[in-house]
């Protein structure tokens, strides 16, 4: 009797048992799909249709050597000015004085943005951008591991677990980062590397497809590519970037782009067709604003001669800036004489060079500026100082060493235009570039018609050459104007 109810016992525990591990695998297979339901739900129907359109076939196209800037080689050496060879000095009466000269208040300092609040489910992760520390609050649900090899599954899979994950707040928080930092769309990329380089140190490839979503959320038209198991990051820009490399499709020129050192491949690479929705904006090079970063202010004494009395012109630049420009691609040069100019150079030139000129003609004090840019700064060519054709913005040419032409004329035009509210264009030789200024009297010497007005020659280049004097080796030579 016993033994019998034992056994039923045992029989309706392993029943309650069965009974239960089958409830709990239906529980189990309820969760799992209101989870694959959810995981759906939660990747939107423009990044599913993306996801599903980078599954298609790529297609292999031909990568492109980049383009150089000037084919024709700079002078090595730089002619002397002699006295007989000056334009004649018009009378006094018939030349005009310089303006009252103002310099504009500084602009207030921006107020620190606060570093984020941090909750238990959520990281600070900090970054050093040109010394000024940048942080964001994320949740670390985007990580991703690749599989090998590399192709278009894999890279639509990374496209699907970053989208599901909640990678609004981040991009969020960067685009406030990129406000707050006053940075220009190419300031925009290097933020961003910097995070991807944080989020997934030593992957290249994971960097490459982090700043890929990042900048294709942003609204950037972008791609990436592979050739064997190496990913790569490509934009197409509004400006030429001379010296990387590229691929044309779309009738754009799509940049390999690296903040660290240049791509160097050739052959064929694999990529696509198309774009991500609303993401169609082009890069734009243009340095509108200087970034708003820690200030490592350098204090620099550049000294000259002009009409027999030496002047020491005391300056001071960021060399903060001067980093963020060392890796910025060389891009078209317009986009260099109208480059913004931090105000700690810009007023220190300023302010260093007003009591000099206050009272002279607008001739003689083109002539001083010219002198000063002429002989301030030891000249070296391009290929000379950094091994490869590099334009120096304003805070570079008082930070480096030497200086070349173009560099020299990008100076020059700043100081005329600031100063003397003169106007201003730049002059494209083969091999050199000058500069051209329109004067409100009629001088005599080289000049160039422009818009029907009649600009003197004004060469920063060319030693102890006052206004209306051109280089000998291009005296014959009709320039194209650079407006800007």
């Amino acid at each position: 009797m016993f033994r019998s109810k034992m056994s039923v016992c045992i029989i309706i525990c392993i029943l309650f048992m069965v009974f239960s591990i089958a409830f709990a695998q239906d529980d189990y297979q309820e969760w799992l799909k209101k989870e694959k339901t959810s995981y759906q739900n939660f990747l939107d129907k423009e990044d599913q249709a993306f996801a599903d359109f980078l599954k298609k076939e790529w297609k292999a196209f031909q990568t492109f050597q980049g383009i150089k800037s000037d084919e024709k080689p700079k002078p090595l050496t730089i002619p002397i000015a002699r006295p007989e060879d000056k334009p004649a000095s018009p009378p006094p009466d018939k030349i005009k004085p310089v303006p009252e000269i103002k310099i504009p208040e500084k602009p207030p300092v921006p107020k620190p943005k606060p570093k984020p609040v941090v909750n238990k489910t959520t990281n600070l992760m900090t970054v050093d951008f040109y010394g000024a520390p940048v942080s964001v609050n994320y949740k670390k649900d985007f990580q991703f591991g690749l599989t090998t090899p590399i192709n278009n599954e894999v890279i639509s899979k990374a496209w699907e677990t970053i989208a599901s994950s909640k990678y609004k707040v981040l991009l969020e928080q960067l685009q406030e980062n990129r406000v707050q930092l006053a940075l220009n769309d190419w300031g925009y990329l290097a933020l961003i590397d910097l995070f991807a380089k944080k989020l997934f140190p030593g992957s290249t490839n994971e960097q490459n497809l982090f700043c890929w979503f990042i900048i294709s959320k942003s609204g950037y038209d972008t791609k990436v590519a592979y050739m064997e198991d190496t990913i790569y990051f490509l934009v197409p820009s509004e400006n030429t970037i001379y010296g990387n490399r590229f691929v044309s499709l779309d009738n754009k020129k799509y940049y390999f782009i690296s903040m660290d050192t240049p791509v160097e491949l050739s052959g064929q690479i694999y990529t696509y067709t198309g774009q991500y929705k609303d993401s169609d904006r082009l890069i734009s090079m243009k340095l509108t604003k200087v970034p708003v970063i820690k200030n490592k202010i350098i204090t620099k004494n550049l000294s000259f001669n002009f009409n027999g009395e030496k002047y020491t012109i005391q300056v001071q630049y960021d060399n903060d800036i001067v980093e963020f420009l060392k890796n910025y691609p060389q891009t078209e040069l317009p986009l260099y004489f109208s480059a913004a100019v931090s105000e700690y150079a810009n007023q220190s030139l300023l302010r260093a060079i007003k009591p000099n000129i206050q009272n002279m003609s607008e001739l003689e004090a083109v002539n001083f500026l010219l002198r000063f840019v002429q002989t301030a700064f030891d000249y070296k060519t391009d290929d000379q100082q950094f091994g490869k054709e590099k334009y120096l913005m304003l805070e570079e040419t008082l930070h480096y060493p030497s200086s070349d032409c173009e560099d020299r004329s990008i100076f020059f035009s700043f100081l005329v235009k600031n100063l003397l509210h003169l106007d201003v264009v730049g002059l494209d030789y083969p091999g050199h570039i000058a500069t051209a200024v329109k004067f409100n009297s009629d001088l005599s010497g080289d000049l160039i018609s422009y818009n029907g007005y009649n600009y003197l020659i004004c060469d920063p280049t060319y030693i102890n050459a006052n206004a209306g004097m051109v280089m000998p080796q291009f005296k014959n030579i009709e320039p194209k104007v650079i407006k800007f």
